[in-house]
């Protein structure tokens, strides 16, 4: 009870503290954009109708910094496919999508895309990952603003999650294939000639704390900045005992005179300090405890751009170089590498391409792609790519898809993707060699002003998928056969304050055995959230004060989380955890509340490695205009 007691308490802190703060009557925020059409916490692109609408001139002076002479040009986003992409590909979160979504770290955020299970050993500061259509580590490719953050050290084969910090980031675009999630990532950059800071702090059980600080600015002759930190430390919950800290320094300089040219330079460093954590488990396993790591890696690149035209259409060449280094404990796993890469992209009304080269010094020296999409009509969009890599040891990697969305009426969409693949799954191990695999998926999608819905049937072809390094002593394999999925995702939203939200996920089999043979594909998995969201106090100036309080649901049935070193399955428990969320905005500040598995189910997702129950957390957030 002492938990509901001191949560209780932050609740009726944040409401007194609210109602105190609102009175001071200061600068207002933009208004919160459209919620997502799929993936629940998503945003709709807006295309600013609001502003077209007669008599709809704002008669409020504009303070200076949102003055039209304010405004910088930005880089443009690199990275993500080139549009015009089919809706049911591609689902977008904004800052304000990210703001509230309470998401700490990438893992979490992508919790929300249909599908992805999310993967931890324990408490915050442990290794995430996550696994995607029984992909193992090839379920998942993360790019910051352009450049390919690449598996380095103890994860060769895949990436921790739970190294990417959200803090940095105003913007994630996630390109959704049948078998493989891809994520750009796109970095904070301030757009007016005003400095803007932001500062944040949060603590919760087992001495769990978060700091974050950043500073950006822009200047009149188009040079910018932009500086952040941000830390994470916990002492470990009981059940696993391990200290742990990150610490993530990120440094961005920029100078956009012209929407034509422009070149930036980033640096992005993470220091990890984790602790071993044991391992406790009823059958036998290769390893006692998790091993103490201190990791750190280091990515910086500069890139500059020419476009033919202003306005984004047109001619435009991209360029960058840069380089990643890693070290660990274990001097074997150090690494550096480095990678440079040429964008030709032109872009029309209704159709774009783009072609990228990219080579590097590691274990794909060579990689082509060609990407292209095109909309010849309202009813009619289609999208696609081919990508050739080389590989050390004479080893070649073929991946090409194609994504068509068909819109016979408005609020009916036909959607269908199918992807053919010829790849190596793990570069960097010498011995692996290349698999062919197809993969279809097809769906329907209905869109109206208070219901979203999906349904997408897909089968993901046979693929014996690379293990994640961190987990690899525990999870030695991720068996995976040809299976068969229904995913149905979900908005509903029957007030404009409540939103029911969420997706469900089945494997489409007969008989227990066949359903324990993909890694992480249990049946009726399904995540559901139930939304409050209201701008209450309608005395005080539109967006002053932003309520949220909202409920989640995980579950999932009895299935398998990989294979030992015999082959045997190694079994996945059912289980269902609540998570709770509260939050309160007044202006640029807010004070959140969270509790993790509220109703203490005892769980574990990985073997020895038990979940936390009724973990809490608190904090505020403050960003303001200096």
């Amino acid at each position: 009870m002492s938990r509901w007691r001191a949560g209780l308490l932050v609740v009726a802190a944040i409401l007194a503290w609210g109602s105190a703060l609102a009175a001071q009557n200061p600068l207002p925020t933009p208004a919160r954009p459209d919620t997502a059409v799929r993936g629940p916490g998503a945003e709709r692109d807006t295309t600013g109708a609001a502003a077209k609408r007669p008599g709809g001139r704002d008669t409020i002076p504009l303070p200076d910094s949102l003055s039209p002479d304010s405004f910088r040009p930005q880089l443009p986003p690199l990275g993500a496919p080139p549009g015009p992409v089919p809706q049911a590909g591609r689902l977008v979160f904004g800052h304000d999508a990210l703001w509230f979504s309470g998401a700490l770290n990438l893992g979490e955020l992508l919790q929300r895309v249909p599908g992805v299970f999310l993967v931890r050993a324990g408490w915050f500061g442990r290794p995430e990952v996550v696994q995607y259509a029984g992909q193992g580590a090839s379920s998942i490719e993360v790019v910051w603003d352009g450049y390919a953050l690449d598996p380095l050290g103890e994860d060769s084969t895949g990436l921790d999650l739970s190294r990417i910090n959200l803090g940095m980031v105003q913007r994630v675009e996630v390109e959704v294939l049948p078998s493989a999630v891809r994520v750009y990532l796109y970095s904070d950059e301030q757009i007016v000639r005003k400095p803007r800071t932001e500062t944040s702090f949060s603590t919760g059980d087992a001495s769990t704390n978060t700091y974050r600080i950043r500073y950006l600015n822009r200047w009149k002759n188009g040079t910018g900045v932009g500086l952040g930190v941000s830390f994470l430390g916990s002492s470990g919950v009981v059940n696993s005992q391990g200290r742990s800290s990150d610490l993530t320094l990120w440094a961005k300089g920029s100078w956009i005179p012209s929407q034509r040219y422009g070149v930036q330079y980033q640096v992005i460093s993470l220091s990890l300090d984790r602790d071993s954590v044991r391992l406790n488990s009823d059958s036998p396993l290769l390893l006692t405890a998790l091993p103490r790591r201190r990791v750190h890696r280091t990515d910086l690149f500069l890139r500059g751009f020419l476009a033919s035209r202003s306005d984004g259409m047109g001619l435009r060449l991209d360029a960058l170089v840069g380089s990643s280094s890693y070290s660990d404990t274990t001097p074997v796993l150090a690494r550096e590498e480095t990678q440079g890469s040429a964008i030709l992209g032109y872009r029309a009304e209704r159709w774009s391409s783009e072609l990228t080269t990219r080579v590097r010094d590691g274990s794909t020296p060579l990689e082509v792609q060609l990407r292209a999409a095109a909309s010849p009509s309202a009813f009619l969009t289609v999208s696609g790519y081919a990508i050739s890599r080389s590989h050390l040891g004479g080893r070649h990697s073929t991946d090409a898809a194609v994504q068509a969305e068909l819109r016979p009426m408005t609020a009916i969409a036909l959607h269908g993707a199918v992807r053919a693949r010829n790849v190596v799954g793990a570069p960097s191990v010498p011995t692996d060699t290349a698999q062919k695999v197809q993969d279809v998926s097809a769906g329907i999608s209905l869109t109206t002003r208070k219901l979203d819905l999906d349904v997408t049937l897909a089968r993901h072809g046979g693929y014996a998928p690379p293990v994640y390094g961190s987990f690899g002593p525990i999870v030695p394999a991720y068996p995976s056969f040809a299976v068969r999925t229904a995913t149905v995702s979900f908005s509903v939203r029957p007030r404009a304050y409540l939103t029911f939200s969420g997706w469900y996920r089945e494997p489409l089999v007969k008989g227990t055995a066949e359903k324990l043979t993909s890694a992480y594909e249990p049946p009726h998995h399904s995540r559901i959230w139930a939304t409050f969201r209201s701008r209450i106090l309608p005395i005080l100036r539109r967006g002053a004060f932003d309520f949220t309080a909202e409920a989640s649901m995980e579950g999932w049935g009895r299935g398998a989380l990989g294979a030992d070193g015999s082959g045997a399955p190694i079994l996945l428990k059912g289980a269902t955890i609540l998570d709770y969320r509260i939050e309160l905005r007044l202006l640029n500040a807010a004070l959140y509340w969270t509790i993790r598995n509220a109703r203490g189910e005892r769980y574990s997702v990985l073997p020895g490695l038990s979940m936390p129950v009724g973990g809490q957390s608190y904090g505020v957030r403050w960003e303001f205009t200096n």
